[in-house]
């Protein structure tokens, strides 16, 4: 009985790891070998990009108009993680820890869509 509880415990905190971990994560820098995603013409220039779990992408504003990078819950995404407004020549780099597909938005131009699938 006592196994048991330990193993239940312990499958417990394993999950609560991944969990705080989360499926994806801001980084303060683009990490060598991300993948670039520019922001020009009111679109994300590669709406749909594929990569590793444990890989990154890096989003570049290559124009004058503030943009975003807006995650929200639902699907592969386990919270919400909103990017700060970019302003030209400005990058935000988000890890990517879970396989899943991860879809986005620009927050002031919601017509502005992208999607990351994480194998």
């Amino acid at each position: 009985m006592r196994v048991l509880v330990l193993a239940a415990t312990l499958a417990a905190l394993s999950a609560g790891a991944a969990l705080a971990a989360g499926a994806l994560e801001a980084v303060p820098e683009a990490p060598a070998g991300s993948t670039d995603v520019k922001i020009a013409k009111m679109k994300f220039a590669t709406p749909e990009v594929r990569i590793k779990a444990g890989s990154a992408v890096t989003w570049t504003n290559t124009e004058a108009l503030p943009h975003n990078v807006h995650f929200k819950p639902g699907g592969s995404v386990d919270t919400e993680l909103e990017g700060p407004m970019l302003r030209s020549n400005q990058t935000y780099s988000v890890k990517f820890n879970t396989p899943g597909t991860y879809d986005y938005i620009c927050t002031p131009h919601p017509f502005m869509k992208g999607k990351v699938v994480v194998e």
